[in-house]
């Protein structure tokens, strides 16, 4: 199966996608049809980043969460874990409850 391409390099548009970035970097939020919490989604298949690229690619899904969230869940996290896809760099914004 290796010649499966990557779900994140090839995105289908079945869940709430929020914005598109290619300044000062490719990236995307969406919601995750796995778990459906926003997700940033590095727009290339890499796992490595600078930590500008992390900040940058934060900030912006912190606004996200921030609409998302109001009036539900006051606090949440950001969750760097890569569970189902370790090899393209994402990360979630979850309710602190989770």
């Amino acid at each position: 199966m290796a010649d499966r391409p990557c779900d994140l390099c090839v995105m289908a548009r079945y869940t709430q996608w929020y914005a598109e970035f290619h300044h000062p970097f490719r990236f995307t939020i969406l919601d995750c049809d796995s778990c459906d919490v926003p997700i940033a989604v590095l727009g290339e298949h890499r796992v490595n980043v600078t930590p500008e690229e992390v900040a940058y690619m934060e900030k912006a899904l912190s606004l996200v969460a921030e609409q998302k969230y109001a009036g539900k869940f006051p606090k949440w996290m950001f969750d760097h874990q890569m569970r189902q896809i370790p090899d393209h760099y994402h990360f979630h914004v979850r309710p602190l409850l989770w």
